[in-house]
């Protein structure tokens, strides 16, 4: 019985650590995008999102985008590979998105970066020196996190500025 509870209790503390780090929960994309290397080419966030600064939704790279520089190999990466494959089969890429707000809660890529003046940094953290998609949200925003970072930018709080 002893053995039994001390089984119990190692398994749900796993389960625990299994969550708590977000082992469950990793969002593979379907190409393991290098977001270091495009930056060192000197591209910015809008050459693969172009509508951060105009919509509430800042986009995902099309093939078109991709096929830009990649309609022949630049590297010998079985990853730049996979978007002729796609382009082959006549698809999108289909990125997984990780930012993702409840339906009651309105959020704008152009109110933050162009009337607020935010980095992308400041939700997507150094995303530009990422080697590989990130797995999940760099920054987890609950609803204290938001209030937070408006108090501190002296912005309003008013539950209607984001919730619709």
């Amino acid at each position: 019985m002893k053995s039994f509870l001390i089984g119990v209790a190692i398994g749900v503390l796993l389960l625990f650590l299994f969550i708590s780090f977000g082992l469950g929960s990793k969002a593979d994309q379907p190409i393991s995008f290098n977001h270091k290397k495009h930056s060192e080419q000197g591209l910015g966030c809008d050459a693969c999102h172009p509508f951060f600064k105009a919509q509430t939704f800042s986009g995902m790279p099309t093939i078109t985008n991709c096929l830009e520089c990649h309609k022949d190999p630049v590297t010998k990466s079985p990853e730049e590979e996979k978007i002729r494959e796609f382009q082959q089969k006549e698809k999108e890429i289909p990125w997984k998105r990780i930012y993702e707000q409840p339906d009651h809660v309105f959020f704008s890529h152009r109110r933050h970066v162009v009337l607020g003046k935010q980095s992308c940094q400041t939700c997507h953290g150094e995303i530009g020196q990422s080697e590989k998609p990130p797995a999940g949200p760099w920054v987890t925003m609950t609803m204290k996190w938001c209030m937070d970072c408006h108090a501190k930018s002296k912005v309003t709080n008013d539950c209607l500025a984001c919730h619709v």
